[in-house]
């Protein structure tokens, strides 16, 4: 067969149970639909999504949760953040923030910096660790404004490429076909472009259109790196079951290739086999271009093979779904597969589950959990799936909570806690708090706020033991639960107003450090760095240089937004905000209280918090 059979999977049933041990409770996630059927879904609604986005960018929500991702859904009006902003603004006249300039701002966008100046930003920019800025950083380069003119074909070429080396092939594509330049005027231009257009189709498995695309630029004369168009042609040869065809041409391409591509030519040996019955194909070469694997998974997919685990390494946004539909593929990949791409949002908890309860386990294993997740070493992707299916068998509420807080913490040492308080989201919801179990109260609301059940948190809180608490960690868990009500900056002063009740001088210098920063920042008259140790007075984070500072500053007086944001994400390259020397944090602070009438600020705050680990 030419094209890769997905199977389809039994109804993934997740068991929950009431507290009392005679009532049982089934809660069915998604009864007769298959994995395929849940990612073509999944599919459809993000494409929805990706459309209002697109005609109401400005819109789009900034605020975070407890963990990574999850704490960017608390809603948030625009018309609430300028009010805020305003108010932020007239507290720090200190800082010679113009509130008034701020509401007036005129809107920009990409195309308003110099080509100079862009393409020296793109080239720096690499990586972004923040996610509020990385995903604003996105924005800003996948929604420029389309009235374009033809002195801007190379900013619009620099914008498609950097998406395209981002691993935003879609993205990259989206902006190609949208673009009312012609970017076909420069051959160099061109040949990159329809390389990114084979990618992407190669990519979404559009086989079809792949095809007609490789006639086109053969046509065309087109010459595209290591011999991408030459092989595509030879795959679509063999689609149409022209062997000897593919053959031939096989043949002169590896009289052409100086170094041949021992993973295609591995490919296609087996393409052209038959009778491929008890064949079996492993993978003994190594990939020779990244540009090639968008080929090499068409390759793999119509064969049937097992899918790479240098695929979801390589573009995880663009070939995670085609490993996770993969069957032949081991189930550790697409596992790994899965966890990624619920993080990067792509697939929805339903699939994430559908894929854990596929997992194949056995009764013996399930008798004796302890030594069967020690023989799974450091399978973190197969204990998490075994993990799941364990609380799911557990009959007694007690046992599956306890098999439950066991798994928060295992995810929690690898960096899944957000995973494993999703897939349990329906069963602890069936859970009542008590005194039998207030000990877990904690856990059970740091779970509820990840899943964004703010009521059901605050439930929980009224059953802590203060004196067993780390009290940071309650106070910023109330915080979260009454950011949820009250979504205002008020809201994250008052917060940082209340941890000088409950930070001491054993707490790290560089949680002080910050702090101290966010509070001369809000105009909080508190400090908390007063000892001074004149033995460390050298600090080993660095300041940006002095050009990038007078540039920054200059930027933020003229409210230049554009200018102001790229240079305020270059002086933070490969950083996260802890690693940040306190008056370059302050800095960006002012800098990003300017960009956009300040609608990145909150956020950001939020994610400063949460970088600090102020619960630890």
């Amino acid at each position: 067969m030419r094209f890769l059979k997905l199977i389809i999977f039994t109804t993934a049933l997740i068991y929950s149970y009431s507290l009392k041990a005679s009532e049982v409770t089934v809660i069915e996630l998604h009864q007769n639909k298959s994995l395929d059927q849940l990612v073509l879904e999944q599919e459809k609604d993000e494409k929805n999504i990706n459309d209002v986005d697109s005609s109401n960018v400005e819109s789009e929500d900034h605020n975070l949760t407890l963990s990574n991702s999850s704490e960017e859904n608390i809603s948030n009006s625009n018309q609430d953040d300028e009010v805020e902003t305003t108010n932020l603004q007239n507290e720090n006249n200190e800082q010679n923030l113009d509130v008034e300039d701020v509401a007036f701002i005129e809107q920009e966008n990409i195309f308003m910096i110099d080509e100079i100046s862009l393409q020296k930003y793109l080239e720096i920019i690499n990586n972004i660790k923040s996610q509020t800025l990385h995903k604003e950083f996105l924005n800003i380069l996948s929604n420029p404004a389309m009235e374009t003119t033809e002195e801007d074909i190379n900013k619009k070429f620099f914008l498609i490429k950097k998406l395209y080396e981002m691993g935003e092939i879609r993205k990259s594509y989206n902006l190609i076909k949208e673009s009312n330049l012609d970017l076909s005027s420069k051959k160099e231009y061109y040949q990159y472009l329809k390389k990114i257009e084979l990618n992407y189709l190669l990519s979404t498995y559009k086989l079809s259109e792949v095809c007609e695309l490789k006639s086109q630029l053969l046509e065309e004369s087109i010459v595209l790196s290591n011999s991408l168009l030459e092989k595509t042609d030879i795959f679509c040869l063999t689609i149409d079951n022209k062997l000897s065809e593919a053959k031939l041409l096989n043949s002169l391409l590896l009289d052409k290739e100086q170094s041949p591509d021992l993973f295609f030519q591995q490919l296609f040996e087996y393409t052209v086999l038959e009778n491929k019955e008890g064949v079996v194909f492993e993978s003994t070469k190594s990939l020779q271009s990244n540009d090639l694997i968008f080929l090499y998974s068409a390759m793999l997919r119509i064969n049937e093979l097992p899918l790479t685990e240098k695929l979801i390494e390589i573009d995880p946004l663009n070939l995670s779904i085609p490993v996770i539909l993969s069957d032949p593929t081991p189930m550790k990949i697409r596992l790994k597969a899965v966890n990624k791409a619920y993080y990067d949002n792509l697939v929805s908890v339903d699939i994430l589950s559908a894929l854990y309860q596929s997992a194949d386990f056995n009764s013996q294993q399930f008798n004796k959990p302890e030594e069967t997740i020690q023989s799974f070493s450091k399978n973190n992707e197969l204990i998490m799936a075994f993990y799941y299916q364990l609380v799911n068998r557990q009959i007694f509420p007690e046992d599956r909570l306890k098999v439950i807080i066991e798994y928060w913490e295992f995810a929690k040492n690898i960096g899944l806690e957000q995973i494993a308080y999703s897939v349990t989201e329906n069963i602890i919801q069936t859970f009542t708090p008590s005194s039998d179990n207030s000990k877990y109260s904690m856990q059970i609301a740091m779970a509820h706020i990840s899943n964004k059940n703010f009521t059901e948190a605050s439930k929980w809180l009224n059953f802590i033991d203060n004196k067993e608490i780390n009290k940071s960690q309650l106070e910023y868990v109330k915080f979260l639960i009454e950011l949820s009500e009250n979504n205002d900056l008020s809201t994250i002063i008052n917060f940082l107003d209340s941890l000088s009740n409950s930070i001491n001088d054993e707490v790290d210098i560089t949680i002080l450090e910050t702090i101290d920063v966010l509070n001369r920042f809000l105009n909080i008259d508190k400090e908390y760095v007063t000892n001074f140790n004149y033995d460390n007075i050298i600090d080993q984070r660095v300041m940006p240089s002095y050009f990038l500072i007078t540039n920054l500053n200059k930027h933020i007086e003229q409210l230049n937004n554009m200018h102001l944001f790229m240079l305020a994400a270059i002086s933070m390259e490969n950083k996260n905000w802890h690693e940040l020397y306190p008056e370059h944090l302050l800095l960006l602070l002012k800098a990003y209280n300017t960009y956009n009438q300040g609608s990145l600020i909150k956020p950001i705050i939020l994610e400063i918090l949460r970088d600090l680990n102020v619960t630890k």
